[in-house]
């Protein structure tokens, strides 16, 4: 085994210590497979191999994890009254737009 498939193998292992929570085991799989790929090729180096491994984890170091969303009480009914003073007025000039999406790499 050459010193290239000694490196695949040693991400491939790197791969699976990392959490489930992190990456589901079809994306562990394909990882695996496109170092596979890569390392089959002709011309294949090293730092090209370095590159492509740290590309497609690097998802996974920068990605968001969320625990658990805390529940509400089910067991009770709130009843809500509008405050007019607290109220905005539809006739102001001011007007806000909240953007909710996923975050991407920059």
């Amino acid at each position: 085994m050459n010193n290239l498939q000694k490196l695949i193998e040693s991400y491939k292992q790197k791969i699976d210590e990392i959490a489930k929570s992190n990456l589901n085991i079809d994306q562990k799989y394909l990882i695996k497979d496109i170092l596979d790929t890569i390392g089959k090729k002709e011309n294949v180096t090293e730092e090209l191999i370095q590159n492509v491994y740290q590309l497609l984890i690097q998802r996974v170091k920068v990605g968001l994890t969320f625990d658990a969303a805390p529940t509400s009480k089910v067991d009770t009914v709130a009843y809500l009254q509008k405050d007019e003073e607290l109220s905005f007025d539809k006739s102001s000039s001011n007007q806000n737009t909240l953007i909710i999406g996923e975050n991407y790499d920059v």
